[in-house]
Order: structure tokens, then C-alpha cells, then sequence
């Protein structure tokens, strides 16, 4: 995708988007270490690992600079009209506190964060 965001952050209130109450969007943050090793090969090459990862059939995927990262918004077209359903937001090289501070001005505060690590992670309790 070849948009750029507005420097004015506009992007963020977009009506277009939107989340249905009973399915709230999936909120991915990859630790440091991950999105390094994802990103080292280029924009473009994490842009793509991501959308491989998260976006499903039909599903259309937005990245935008945010935080020291990425943010990657992934949304399902909602049927009949030209709304679409946000179903994951991916935040790659931001801080908890931008990630909740993203959070917050979309509504969307109170939803968890699931951390995301490198797979040959070892994780306290998993031995």
C-alpha cells in the first residue's frame, strides 16, 4: 500500500472503521525482540509477515508509523455497506504506553493487550 497517513493524525478518527461491541478487535504488541528480527530485512518485508500472519480471507490490511513502529489495523469489510469491522490492531516497536494511549483516543481502552514473542521463547512457568 502506498498511502501515507495524514501528519495530523486524521487516520485515527476514521468512521470508516469500526468494532462491533460483541467482537471486539484483537490487540497484538511484539516485544522488542521480535519486531527487530521481523522488521531487519526492510518495511515492506515486516509489512508482509504480518499480513501472512494476522489477516485473514478478505480481511485488508492499513500500516501507519506510530509510536518508535508500526501499527498495523486489520479490518473485514462489513457486508452491504462500505463500513469496515476492525479485527486486530498489531503494534510493533511501541511502548505500553503508546500502545494504550492508541487505545484509548479509538475507545478502546479497557481491551487487553496480548504480548507477542520470538517462538523459541521460553516463557516463566512453560518449563
Amino acid at each position: 500500500m502506498s498511502w501515507r497517513a495524514p501528519a495530523d493524525e486524521s487516520w485515527r478518527r476514521s468512521t470508516l472503521i469500526t468494532h462491533h461491541r460483541d467482537h471486539p478487535p484483537q490487540v497484538k504488541a511484539l516485544v522488542d525482540e521480535l519486531y527487530a528480527t521481523l522488521s531487519e530485512n526492510g518495511r515492506r518485508a515486516y509489512e508482509t509477515m504480518i499480513e501472512r500472519e494476522y489477516a485473514g480471507p478478505g480481511e485488508q490490511v492499513e500500516h501507519y508509523p506510530w509510536g518508535g513502529g508500526e501499527l498495523s489495523l486489520i479490518a473485514l469489510p462489513v457486508h452491504g455497506t462500505d463500513e469496515m469491522r476492525l479485527t486486530h490492531l498489531v503494534y510493533g516497536g511501541c511502548t505500553p504506553h503508546q500502545i494504550r494511549q492508541d487505545l484509548v483516543s479509538r475507545g478502546l481502552g479497557a481491551l487487553a493487550i496480548t504480548w507477542v514473542y520470538p517462538p523459541e521463547t521460553v516463557l516463566p512457568g512453560d518449563d
